[in-house]
Order: structure tokens, then C-alpha cells, then sequence
């Protein structure tokens, strides 16, 4: 077996696989989004009207301040892979 068969690699970039709209039932389940400071950079923070709130880091394309609101009607969710990794990113 090759040894670099089983290695993580590094320095390559991830390639968009998809880029599409907030679907009507993702835009209903947020009562508000808006721009935050967080772990990975700026990420947009989905305050659930269930209850609770979840994070997706905003892509590095997008300009955008911390506390800024995100329109979900203009908003895209992009889909990235890298090495068999799936991750997303809010274009704004």
C-alpha cells in the first residue's frame, strides 16, 4: 500500500460543488441571521425560532461587517469538498 494513500494532505484548496438558494422551508425555520465573530472568522448566526441558534462560517469572498443582518432572500449556501470533506459557507 502507498503511504501517502492514507495521508491527510495539505494546502489544497476546496472546490465549490454547489451554490444555491435558502429554501423556503430553511428561510422559515430562522427567526433572525445576522453576522458574528466566531472561531473560524466571520460566521452567520441563525437564531432558530425553535429554539437555539447555529453557526456557518460566511465564505471568504464575502465582505461583510460583525453585527450585520443577512438578507436569506439574497443570502447563498455553498457547498465545498476537498478530499472526499464536504463543508459549507454563507456567501453574502
Amino acid at each position: 500500500m502507498n503511504i501517502f494513500a492514507a495521508l491527510k494532505k495539505y494546502g489544497s484548496e476546496y472546490e465549490l460543488k454547489d451554490k444555491r438558494d435558502f429554501e423556503e422551508s430553511e428561510k422559515a425555520q430562522v427567526k433572525s441571521a445576522s453576522v458574528v465573530l466566531s472561531t473560524y472568522g466571520k460566521s452567520v448566526c441563525f437564531i432558530m425560532k425553535s429554539g437555539g441558534q447555529t453557526y456557518v462560517p460566511v465564505s471568504r469572498d464575502s465582505v461583510v461587517n460583525i453585527g450585520d443582518t443577512v438578507d436569506l432572500d439574497k443570502a447563498k449556501i455553498l457547498t465545498l469538498e476537498k478530499d472526499g470533506e464536504t463543508i459549507n459557507r454563507i456567501e453574502i
